[in-house]
């Protein structure tokens, strides 16, 4: 008896171990792995790293992958078993159909489906937890080259085998971050970075997180992926554009875990997703998914692997580990491909904070101020390895490297680019003013300069100059401003110009900027009115999501569009007090170099109000009216529509106003001008209608590639519907022997776009037609249709 009892104790109870793709010997996550013929069961973490515990004494191992020959391994009395799997060339198994008629596989991704919205992290009351994230920038071997004489190498092959041996000793680049998250319903948002090491920079003024991994959850219909939105294979309706595949179901403890392959059905058009589901019978929640973008005329090849544990009293389903690899295909580098790699290890994690509404703000990620003087003593506490050989050779040659190029130098001024500014001492330059093109203008060449942070962090001074070199005259303008109190973003602002401004154009303060393209139907005007104008403003954020903006401004208008043959230009003075407000629920920023960047969500809807009171007899005015603008802009997504983008505007103008603060059309029609300008009516002239009372919709549909795609023409299917109507009721003493229409019958044009017809990672081009019809229709139907050239980019 007690020989037996020596043998039962000597017979192992856990085991640990590494599994490994035996050709490249990487580490496969989410193996499954079954003790004793299927007693028990485990799976692998991101590391394909495993650990099982048993109550019986464990025999034997089996291990399975998708993609690779199952493997099946004695224990003997090995604590510690490293594995290696054959990948195969096999096709995944056929569904096999149950005598009900039905695939398995659905059943259970149907249950899923109607548990989801219990595992969604959005409806806990609250939560907070800890990342620690390493951001690696690296290449592979693309050609496998081999070198055999490497005394007589061409250019490329020596190019080639330099970075072959750079890569053997260091990756391109990489960062270390740590992060505390916290979330407050209904949807309030807080990221601090504690801690960031970039390699390269001694002061790196900007943190990378997981934040596009996090962002996707397998919960949500459309679930964003990199700017992307696909198809979740848990979402409604998912079984009849998904094909599913039940691949195995592995034992773990009281519970199962189903392995369900997921790829989009053959002839279904849409943005899919394709990889493994691995759901546990404990609640039908998703503890593992591998996803990649499916099909191959995607730009950006993008696989994303998260891992969930159950946590707290309620055994919560959370994410504990998430993956991301991007690879850009169009990119070589020297017969290398590059790609980056993001891991983030989530701890900490407290279901039950106690956290309160003030702690919230609009900046929802920034940084703390001392986060790059943490020690390494600092990350290793939440490293889950310590760094590799090849990390720590990578931050020991790209900070020498940085210290003797002056890196943090060239940083600082490419974060000033991209807010369009160059740093030169205290003073940048003002990017946007060296050079612009346009009908009224031509060629329009100017400086401008502002003081920034280094002269104050609160006071601002600056101006401009430029010159038109088809109207031949000069403009110039300056302005100052002060913060009067940083946590409500209250500032006062005096400005001073000699510009150019359109007639009966909307001017709504707090707009978002039209990325690096600009607002491109401002060059296609053929008339402007030369302005004086003299303001001052006071403007702060009253609420979390309301903005308010009150101004005193004065103007001399002379506007071309009313000059007569051989008659000076018409002055026409104004003085206008205007109060505007903003409102953006849910709206984020980040604070990334040096400036708040926005990180809302497109969906939640922004609503401007504004209130222009025409004041005469003060500061020379004279004219008396009341003046009323309303603006509203949202994106709705569908599951199988795409994406709906609306935008409502209106304005009313009452009593005695002259014609500059009527309202155009808003056209942008220039037989000059081919490309498509966006927010507009693209078939009407500009200034063809006058309006003091109007509302229009300005519609799209983004159908993405879910009409057309094929393998050698997939663009993007927009159909765009523009309705506007309007009423000119008020007299216009200024305006003479023209004629000024209004669209009281209805102004209507539809347009179909095709937009990334040729494309890259970055940018496409494609094209639009727009037709013109309705009450304005031309009389020559060529007139009605305009083709323009549609230009996207991804900043």
């Amino acid at each position: 008896m007690c020989l037996h009892s020596l043998a039962a104790l000597a017979q192992l109870q856990q085991v640990q171990g590494v599994v490994r793709d035996a050709a490249t010997g990487e580490r496969l996550p989410f193996v499954s792995v079954v003790a004793n013929e299927g007693e028990t069961g485990t799976t692998t973490n991101l590391e394909g790293e495993f650990k099982l515990r048993h109550q019986q004494p464990i025999r034997s191992l089996r291990f399975s992958y998708v993609g690779y020959l199952p493997r099946v391994v004695y224990t003997d009395s090995a604590a510690s078993i490293n594995v290696q799997l054959q990948p195969t060339a096999a096709q995944l198994q056929e569904v096999v159909v149950l005598g009900t008629g039905e695939n398995p596989a659905h059943r259970i991704i149907r249950l899923a489906t109607q548990n989801r919205e219990r595992h969604r992290l959005h409806n806990l009351n609250s939560y907070s937890y800890r990342t620690y994230n390493k951001f690696i920038l690296t290449a592979t071997d693309v050609g496998e080259q081999e070198l055999r004489d490497t005394l007589e190498l061409s250019k490329r092959d020596s190019a080639y085998l330099k970075m072959r041996n750079l890569l053997g000793n260091q990756h391109l680049f990489l960062l270390e971050s740590v992060t505390d998250y916290a979330f407050l319903q209904p949807n309030l948002t807080k990221e601090t970075i504690l801690a960031t090491r970039v390699s390269g920079l001694q002061q790196p003024s900007f943190g990378v997180v997981a934040a596009e991994a996090r962002d996707f959850s397998v919960y949500d219909d459309l679930p964003v992926f990199f700017g992307k939105y696909y198809l979740s294979p848990i979402s409604p309706g998912s079984t009849r554009k998904y094909d599913f595949v039940l691949q195995e179901t592995v034992a773990q403890g009281q519970d199962s875990i189903y392995v369900i392959s997921f790829k989009p059905e053959e002839g279904k058009n849409f943005e899919g997703l394709e990889g493994l589901l691995y759901i546990n019978s404990s609640g039908w929640a998703v503890q593992h998914v591998l996803a990649g973008s499916a099909g191959d005329d995607d730009k950006r090849n993008i696989r994303l692997q998260q891992q969930y544990e159950r946590v707290g009293p309620q055994q919560q389903w959370f994410p504990a580990e998430l993956d991301v690899e991007l690879t850009i295909p169009q990119l070589n580098l020297s017969g290398h491909q590059p790609y980056a790699r993001m891991r983030t290890y989530i701890t900490n994690i407290n279901l039950n904070p106690n956290l309160r509404r003030s702690e919230f703000g609009v900046v929802a990620l920034k940084q703390q101020p001392d986060a790059h003087r943490q020690p390494d003593s600092f990350f290793q506490n939440y490293r889950p390895d310590s760094l590799t050989q090849l990390e720590q050779r990578t931050y020991e040659r790209l900070d020498s490297v940085g210290r003797a190029q002056k890196l943090d130098r060239t940083v600082r001024v490419m974060e000033y680019l991209v807010s369009k500014e160059l740093p030169i001492g205290s003073v940048s330059l003002d990017l946007k003013r060296l050079l612009r093109l346009s009908q009224f203008e031509g060629l329009r060449l100017g400086l401008g300069a502002h003081t920034n942070d280094r002269f104050s962090e609160r006071f601002k001074v600056g101006g401009y100059w430029g010159y038109g070199f088809r109207d031949e005259e000069a403009k110039y303008g300056a302005d100052a401003s002060v913060i009067l109190y940083k946590p409500l973003e209250l500032q006062l602002k005096a400005v001073y110009f000699e510009d150019i401004l359109e007639t009966g154009g909307r001017r709504l303060p707090f707009t978002e900027g039209s990325g690096l393209l600009g607002n491109l139907r401002r060059a296609l005007l053929p008339y402007m009115d030369y302005t004086t104008h003299q303001s001052i403003a006071l403007q702060s954020r009253v609420l979390r999501y309301l903005q308010a903006n009150a101004q005193l401004r004065k103007e001399e208008r002379r506007p071309t569009l009313l000059q007569q043959e051989g008659q000076p230009l018409p002055e026409l003075n104004l003085t206008e007090a205007v109060l505007s407000l903003r409102y953006a629920p849910g709206e984020k920023y980040m604070q990334q170099f040096n400036r708040l960047v926005s990180m809302s969500d497109e969906e939640q809807p922004v609503l401007w109000l504004q209130y222009t009171r025409g004041l005469d007899g003060v500061l020379n005015g004279d004219y008396s009216y009341n003046k009323y603008d309303i603006r509203l802009q949202t994106l709705l997504r569908h599951r199988t529509f795409g994406e709906s983008s609306f935008i409502l505007a209106g304005g009313w103008v009452d009593g005695k106003a002259p014609l500059v603060t009527r309202y155009n059309g808003y056209g942008s029609n220039n037989q000059d001008y081919k490309l498509y300008t966006g927010e507009g009516f693209e078939t009407m002239y500009p200034f063809e209608f006058f309006s003091d009372k109007y509302a229009a919709l300005f519609f799209s549909q983004n159908f993405g590639k879910r009409l057309l795609n094929t393998r050698f023409f997939a663009p993007d299917l927009v159909a765009v519907t523009n309705v506007g109507i309007g009423s000119l009721e008020e007299p216009l003493p200024e305006v003479q022997e023209q004629s000024i229409s209004s669209m009281r019958k209805g102004f209507y044009e539809s347009g179909l776009m095709l937009n990334n017809i040729i494309s890259s990672p970055f940018s496409g081009v494609g094209v639009g037609a727009f037709y013109r019809y309705g009450p304005y229709k031309l009389d020559n139907s060529s007139d009605n249709l305009r083709i323009k050239l549609t230009a996207t980019l991804l900043f």
